[in-house]
């Protein structure tokens, strides 16, 4: 049997747990670069190989690149850049991460996401293995461009759990994926770093998928009390059982930068030991209680009973229903509620609530809601004209101007190297804040064949 085509061009090293596809190698490239190369059988090859196509096209400094792919026969094979260090799953194997960190890491691989979105691709595969965090420190996604080529994942009852546990509502009904899939998933894994725990959990994959489809999500500061609530707020958007009810990614990045810019992540303090009283004052409470129940007795306590205090719990993220059930199990009264357009939460979920969480209230307060009715319309920006700029000073303008760069590259004889030939969209059109522009950057002018030499006549 002859080999197949990526067997003669990389040196294989070590056969990888295949998982849903038909086998994967860690290999060495031509170049000694440290490469995996995934085999699997897609439906349509063709079809696939253009997504992966799509894939290699984007360029993110926390998106693993696809160098290489081909096709032997019915099957494809990808080759992508070999990445070292430790998933999601393995950073919370000893307990869910701290909340700011949590959050960077998923705000690094939402940035990955968006680039690929805005280059119309999609990853299709973001689980806890696909977010690794490198011995360096940033983080990578890894696996784009290979989910369509998978086996689908097997949601009969009394089928693995985990088959579903990372799955979009829209793929447990049978619906192809699209973007808002990608954020779901990834919704999916930030919850399991804050947490410790998988989201959506059931006793086989069936069940799973129901719970993905029509159960009611555990907040995760139920789970991890450190979380901190407009963290769990943006927790709770991105599982949005709507996908058009899910922000973008690049909007999901943002709310993360946003959030880690802005916000102080303190964890709970330990409680305060206990200290060893001298026998004195002990023998000093013993006589001062026996002299308050003597008075007591003697009724000099007859006074209307004072009415007890109760902590608020924090309803923030929960629909109007568990905020009002939260509340009521604690001994309080939900008072007026406001609906307003937010996007700390998604419609329908409790974004402000009055007193605080953590105030202590006579029992039977009142505690006023505020329920969002969803994200105010996105406002526009004019994009900044960054033609002729070099790469470094057009990423940095449009950065500043709220948006996310896709540098792609192409030759130019007018355009000197490492400048901006074109943009897209154009300056002066204007787009909301978040949202991808396109820059051309100049490689030079093509390279020409060398001539032929002319044919001299015989003598």
């Amino acid at each position: 049997m002859s080999e197949p085509p990526y067997a003669e061009r990389y040196r294989l090293v070590a056969a990888l747990a295949p998982g849903r596809a038909l086998a994967r190698h860690r290999a060495v490239g031509p170049d000694g670069r440290q490469v995996t190369i995934t085999v699997v059988r897609p439906p349509d090859p063709d079809a696939f190989l253009q997504g992966v196509d799509r894939v290699a096209a984007v360029r993110h400094a926390d998106l693993v690149p696809v160098v290489d792919a081909g096709r032997d026969g019915a099957d494809c094979y990808v080759v992508s850049e070999d990445v070292e260090g430790r998933d999601s799953q393995a950073l919370v194997a000893r307990g869910p991460l701290d909340a700011a960190d949590a959050a960077l890491v998923a705000a690094e691989a939402a940035g990955a996401l968006a680039a690929l979105h805005a280059g119309g691709a999609l990853h299709g595969a973001v689980e806890p293995s696909a977010l690794v965090r490198t011995a360096a420190g940033p983080v990578k996604l890894a696996g784009a461009g290979v989910a369509a080529g998978l086996r689908p994942p097997d949601l009969r009852a009394g089928a693995p759990a985990d088959a579903a546990r990372y799955l979009s509502p829209e793929e447990a009904r049978g619906a192809a994926p699209g973007p808002a899939a990608d954020v779901y998933r990834l919704g999916l894994v930030l919850y399991l770093m804050l947490t410790g725990a998988p989201a959506v959990d059931g006793e086989d994959a069936a069940a799973v998928a129901r719970e993905h489809t029509d159960g009611v999500l555990i907040p995760p500061q139920m789970r991890n009390p450190n979380v901190p609530p407009a963290l769990a707020q943006i927790v709770a958007s991105a599982l949005h059982k709507d996908p058009q009810q899910r922000p973008s990614a690049a909007a999901l990045r943002a709310r993360l930068e946003r959030l880690l810019a802005g916000a102080t992540f303190v964890e709970a303090p330990p409680p305060a030991p206990r200290s060893k009283a001298p026998l004195w004052i002990a023998l000093a409470i013993v006589v001062i209680v026996a002299a308050l129940v003597a008075a007591w007795a003697a009724g000099v306590f007859d006074a209307e009973e004072e009415p007890a205090l109760v902590a608020v719990p924090d309803v923030v993220g929960m629909t109007s229903d568990g905020a009002r059930n939260a509340l009521e199990g604690a001994g309080l009264t939900v008072g007026t509620i406001t609906e307003a357009e937010s996007e700390d939460g998604p419609a329908g979920t409790v974004v402000e609530q009055t007193p605080e969480a953590g105030e202590e209230v006579d029992e039977g307060s009142v505690v006023d809601l505020r329920v969002s009715t969803g994200p105010t319309a996105p406002t526009v920006v004019e994009v900044p004209d960054v033609t002729g700029a070099s790469q470094d000073a057009a990423s940095q303008t449009l950065l500043a101007a709220g948006f996310v760069v896709v540098v792609t590259e192409s030759a130019s004889d007018e355009v000197p190297v490492g400048f901006v030939v074109v943009q897209r969209p154009v300056a002066g059109a204007t787009a909301a804040p978040g949202s991808a522009v396109d820059i051309v950057v100049s490689t030079g002018p093509p390279s020409s064949p060398s001539p032929e030499p002319e044919a001299t006549a015989s003598p």
